[in-house]
């Protein structure tokens, strides 16, 4: 099966780099681990399933198995999609 080598290759990496990621992190950051170590591996996926999509964010989600709207929200908190405009719903018009 085509594919199969490089994920076996991808955990073989992940296993040997995680423990040292954790415990540096673990040492340095106080109850942030889950999100430093995420987040380093959630970054590249989200640019690499945008690549693939060329940018169609409903696309890429798809492609991830996330909703669109979860995929804006994690590229926001990301720092890969600027902040939304504000919303005109409830504002006051002149």
């Amino acid at each position: 099966m085509e594919g199969e080598a490089e994920v076996q290759e991808f955990e073989r990496l992940l296993n040997a780099a995680l423990p040292t990621v954790v415990r540096g992190a673990a040492a340095s950051e106080s109850g942030r681990l889950y999100r430093n170590v995420m987040s380093r591996v959630e970054m590249p996926l989200l640019r690499l399933a945008l690549e693939l999509s060329a940018g169609n964010q409903l696309k890429a989600a798809r492609l991830l198995g996330i909703n669109r709207n979860t995929l804006r929200k994690r590229l926001r908190l990301l720092g890969l999609l600027p902040a939304g405009r504000p919303s005109l719903h409830g504002a006051k018009t002149a």
